[in-house]
């Protein structure tokens, strides 16, 4: 004789919106959850003690009851099985995935089936002390973990390599997961001045830098960056926030100092100097004293101890042409931006190369600022690689009209965007 299940006579809201969402994609089948978690969408014909037979397509199929975690029928109800299996010992699944982690604590998902007791966490070959009180033990509702006891728990790792185990047992034995090897490597501090100069006072007004300091600032914070910001930054405002910016990398465990600057840009006698909105010179002394040098930021971003691992960048995006050499000598103020030597664990950018000037850009973003935040977009790309694309993408963009380069004096591999 036949045997069918009793339905469990619940609504499909008490279900869960994932068992929802399976039933209502197709309001005329039934969905079929799998112990091996994956999931059928099938017309259900005939539930006996052993076996289920349902249809899919033209085609009969019987399956084993063993095999089957529960089934969601088209009218909202649903039918668990092998909720516990008192004859066999607990069977433990990880629904985490995980291999690294920057942070110290990491929360752990795992899903136990048949009856389980004394369930424990193992780190690093040990219980952790507060496995039995941190536990959430709760009949899972998410369909990894149908028909079984999901479970989440909080765990502390040491910096390095760690273990993990999830325990289990019952009348008929002990119970354990896969070791989970989660290797912790402490987030290391990133800090960065981000400077957008766009609404010069004497003239000269830029169209984009605004634009392109606001973007790289809220770039540089989703990738764990403190960051420094200063718009339409003033004399006294530009000078103050280099001088914040060089106490706050001084005497820190960094791992990257950075340095961003869109807007004019000037070389005289072969030194940079970064333009404020509220001067106007009139002579090359003047600018001297009044911008604020390139190469003494550089200096300060460079003065580290031997044993620094920091790695400093500098980016200038602030080779447009030079709005004071109407009023000034034909002599002066040369076009574009001067070379600058990297010390060593540095690199510094340049949105075009020495002696030409870059395109503001006639969009949201200059075509050098647009192109280095998509590269910084791309998971695992080396510093080294970002600014390639960047070159090869702006080169085409302008017709080889512009050419980004770099002077590198590297020592470490740096990967600003880690995420997986």
């Amino acid at each position: 004789m036949k045997h069918i299940f009793t339905f469990l006579a619940l609504i499909c809201p008490l279900l869960g919106p994932q068992l929802c969402r399976a039933a209502d994609s197709d309001p005329s089948a039934d969905t079929l959850y799998l112990r091996n978690r994956e999931k059928k969408i099938v017309s259900i014909r005939e539930i006996y003690p052993d076996i289920v037979k349902y249809k899919t397509g033209e085609k009969l199929v019987s399956l084993p009851i063993a095999e089957i975690a529960g089934i969601v029928y088209r009218n909202g109800t649903r039918d668990l099985f092998n909720t516990f299996d008192a004859g066999s010992k607990p069977e433990i699944k990880w629904l985490t995935d995980v291999t690294s982690s920057d942070k110290p604590e990491i929360r752990l998902n795992a899903c136990v089936l048949n009856e389980a007791e004394n369930i424990r966490m193992e780190v690093n070959g040990m219980l952790s002390p507060v496995a039995t009180r941190s536990f959430k033990a709760v009949p899972a509702k998410e369909e990894s973990c149908l028909g079984g006891t999901y479970i989440s728990h909080q765990v502390i790792l040491n910096e390095g390599k760690n273990t993990v185990r999830l325990l289990a047992g019952n009348a008929s034995g002990a119970g354990s997961s896969d070791t989970l090897t989660i290797v912790y490597d402490k987030a290391k501090k990133r800090i960065a001045l981000v400077v957008g100069n766009s609404a010069y006072e004497g003239g000269s007004r830029l169209q984009n830098p605004v634009n392109d300091a606001k973007a790289v600032t809220r770039k540089l914070t989703s990738l764990g960056f403190e960051v420094i910001e200063r718009i339409d930054a003033r004399q006294s405002d530009l000078r103050a926030a280099v001088a914040q910016f060089g106490s706050s990398i001084q005497g820190q465990a960094l791992e990257v100092a950075l340095f961003y600057y869109a807007g004019h840009g000037i070389q005289v006698g072969g030194r940079n100097y970064l333009v404020p909105v509220d001067i106007s010179p009139q002579s090359e002394m003047e600018l001297k004293v009044l911008a604020v040098s390139a190469d003494d930021i550089l200096d300060q971003m460079s003065a580290v101890d031997e044993d620094s691992q920091r790695t400093n960048i500098m980016i200038l995006d602030a080779c447009r042409d030079n709005p004071l050499s109407r009023s000034w000598t034909r002599s002066s103020g040369a076009k574009g931006l001067a070379s600058m030597s990297a010390p060593p664990g540095s690199l510094i950018t340049f949105s075009t190369k020495p002696g030409f000037t870059a395109l503001d850009g006639d969009g949201k973003n200059s075509p050098y600022t647009a192109e280095l935040l998509k590269a910084l977009d791309v998971p695992g790309l080396r510093l080294e690689d970002i600014f390639r694309t960047v070159r090869i993408r702006v080169m085409e963009l302008t017709n080889r009209q512009q050419v980004p380069m770099e002077n590198s004096l590297l020592t470490r591999e740096v990967i600003l965007n880690q995420s997986n």
